[in-house]
């Protein structure tokens, strides 16, 4: 069996388990400048080591570059807005001193496709014919038996492939024969006709085979694609939903491709028609064409869609013990939910007189409550002590037009990365719970409390962008993903960016500070301050950066930066005239590195000295586990090996068959970050 290398693009820095007694303090407030504190301008240049990418700025044109027109250029030139740069330091910091996880989803939980197999007879077909201000079901009719019908038969009946979809009305004129599934199949497969009382559900062809043993011993035969039918029972029915099994279901349709789409270019508000928008299905054999239309997964189900519910009758109404949009749908991970999963200190800052460093210096709100009444939210906020100035170019730099391939969202539930490592787990497979890949939250991986999250995610930084995968494979043409996915993948976005080598230089001006807080947001605009103390004597001083922008698992937004202290000030030197505070960048960013605790001094020497380095990864092999070896960057790199190989997860996942592979730490020495890749395998339902 081939194996080969691929360094993934993102890894993850811990965050520290103890903090100082006073991590969580009050801030010095604004109402008066303290006479221990001190205000300033910083001037920041920064350097693009990789090209720049800057997206969803603008409400017109989400893929556009920022441009304004600014002194002393003809022309709008562009620049980076100073809403992104205070973003992206803020991050920073958070990290550098151990703040709060401020953009986090507390109540994440992911979901997982289940095995393939027969639903057990609770399960029913079901319309929906009311929903909720939530958009879940409040009434609806339950069917009878499922019978499963051959597609062919139906676009027979029905009038062709465009008249098969989801919510199509059929009778079906002969009996029903229990197949070699265990399912109920159609006896005679072409005996349905157009209208009735049997609701048809169409369904991706994505667990089914694209062939079949021929009985004769042949040939194989294309494989076979059936759709769930259901007879309608009179009578509408109140639905009893209770509030997990409602969360079970966005926690699991949150995981599929739909939403993740949908997710790219959403419609405002999430319009019913475009809610609606029929989704078309193919034969898992490409040469037999279309199927039919099937109802997009959304969080919101509407009136007229077909779905599989777990009913318990209740007189009139009916309770549902679960929601499913296909017969092999999804099954949250476990009751522990991403909150529960990080240290109590990490969740972000509520009470604005006990805020963490990052919240004291750049600001915090909390708008999680509500008034006495049930009303609209109320705000705990506190107003931060740093504003960022746009950064301006150093000269009228071009745009480049990039189409970047598909990358889909963060995938939390794969377990092997997101979650802690532990060693004793690495190359077993389940055992007490087959069914359940140790990757999964939830499996029997996570017992004595649950792993935890292995902390806030980094990709690994560019100096020599134009050994990265992406970048060399889009050398001969910049539109080569839009080629290679084909014009119609939702996924293929469009951007802009700025040529590697420019420079933007910004003011941040900051006040009522005191030495560690102004050290602190010195090494965020500049880690190499905070880290140079920490290499080695004997060797060339490496070079630290940071990110910005969009792009960074491509390669993008590498940048290194300078920091220089133009004005510095107290009270009693900014209103009396007298002499400016003594203090100097290497003054306060040794006051910030001697305010930390053992925890996080560890997380500086033996994580963020990798993770900010530039190429501290071996740049040409830096890219998602793909379909094919990567070759050196002397040799010709065929895009087409960039395509992911999806069958990397399944076989790293510690199910049955498969031994657990885990993401190694930052802090491992170089030869161990890549991973090894098994090749997509080919036969039975393979291309």
């Amino acid at each position: 069996m081939s194996e080969y290398e691929f360094v993934n693009p993102y890894t993850f820095v811990q965050v520290p388990k103890e903090v100082p007694r006073d991590w969580r303090s009050a801030p010095p407030g604004h109402g008066q400048l303290r006479p221990d504190r001190i205000s300033g301008l910083l001037e920041v240049t920064l350097t693009a080591r990789s090209p720049l990418m800057l997206r969803h700025v603008y409400d017109g044109d989400d893929a556009a570059f920022p441009t304004r027109r600014l002194p002393g250029f003809d022309e709008p030139v562009p620049f980076v807005p100073g809403s992104s740069l205070a973003g992206a330091v803020r991050s920073l910091h958070e990290t550098l001193a151990g703040g709060c996880l401020r953009v986090f989803n507390s109540d994440f939980r992911p979901g997982y496709r289940d095995e393939a197999r027969v639903r057990t007879d609770s399960w029913r077909l079901a319309l929906v014919e009311k929903v909720d201000e939530r958009g879940a079901p409040s009434r609806l009719r339950l069917c009878g038996e499922t019978v499963w019908v051959e597609y062919t038969a139906l676009h027979k009946a029905l009038g062709g492939a465009a008249k098969l979809t989801t919510g199509a009305r059929v009778t079906l004129l002969s009996g029903s024969v229990q197949s070699s599934l265990g399912r109920l199949e159609l006896r005679e497969p072409f005996e349905v006709k157009e209208g009735g009382e049997s609701v048809v559900l169409v369904t991706d062809s994505g667990a089914r085979h694209r062939t079949r043993k021929n009985p004769d011993g042949g040939r194989e035969l294309p494989g076979r694609h059936f759709c769930a039918t259901g007879e309608l029972e009179p009578g509408s029915l109140e639905v009893v939903l209770p509030d997990e099994v409602w969360q079970e279901y966005l926690d699991a349709v949150d995981g599929t491709r739909d939403v993740q789409e949908y997710r790219q270019t959403p419609s405002p508000g999430d319009l019913p028609s475009r809610n609606a928008e029929p989704v078309r299905v193919f034969h898992k054999d490409e040469r037999l064409g279309l199927v039919g239309y099937r109802d997009p997964a959304r969080r919101e189900l509407r009136p007229g869609h077909v779905v599989w519910v777990d009913p318990e009758r209740a007189g009139q109404a009916v309770r549902l013990r679960g929601i499913s949009l296909s017969t092999i749908w999804r099954h949250p991970g476990g009751r522990i939910k991403a909150g529960e999963r990080v240290h109590l200190q990490a969740r972000a800052c509520r009470d604005p007189e006990d805020l963490c460093p990052s919240c004291r210096l750049f600001g915090s709100v909390d708008a999680e409550g509500a008034d006495d009444k049930g009303g609209g939210a109320r705000q705990k906020a506190y107003r931060g002590h740093v504003r960022f100035g746009d950064a301006v170019p150093a000269e009228a730099y071009g745009l480049d037009e990039e189409f970047l391939p598909p990358m889909g969202a963060p995938k939390p539930g794969a377990g092997q990365f997101y979650l802690t490592r532990d060693d004793s787990l690495e190359g077993k497979s389940a055992t007490s719970d087959p069914d359940r890949a140790l990757r999964e939250w939830g499996s029997e991986a996570d017992s004595g409390g649950g792993r935890r999250l292995r902390g806030r995610k980094y990709y690994w930084l560019t100096g020599e962008a134009g050994k990265r995968p992406y970048f060399r494979a889009r050398s001969g043409s910049r539109d080569v993903f839009h080629d290679l996915y084909g014009p119609e993948n939702k996924m293929v976005s469009k951007a802009q960016s700025v040529s590697e080598g420019a420079q933007f230089t910004a003011e941040v001006r900051f006040e009522n500070l005191d030495a560690v807080a102004l050290g602190g947001l010195l090494c965020a605009l500049d880690p190499g301050l905070l880290l140079h103390h920490f290499d080695p004597k004997d060797e060339e001083r490496p070079r630290y950066g940071w990110a910005l922008g969009g792009g960074r698992p491509l390669g993008f937004g590498t940048c290194t930066s300078e920091v220089k202290i133009r004005e510095l000030d107290s009270a009693a030197s900014r209103y009396l005239g007298t002499e400016a505070p003594a203090l100097d960048v290497e003054k306060a960013v040794a006051a910030f590195r001697k305010s930390a605790g053992d925890d996080l001094r560890d997380t500086w020497k033996r994580q963020l000295t990798k993770v900010l380095r530039l190429d501290w990864a071996p740049t040409d092999r830096v890219w998602y586990p793909p379909a094919q070896p990567i070759p050196d960057p002397e040799r010709t790199l065929n895009p087409e090996a960039l395509k992911a190989s999806f069958t990397f997860w399944k076989e790293t996942s510690g199910s049955r068959t498969n031994p657990y592979v885990q993401l190694p730490s930052p802090a491992a020495p170089r030869p161990k970050m890549t991973m090894k890749v098994i090749p997509q395998k080919k036969g039975k339902g393979g291309k």
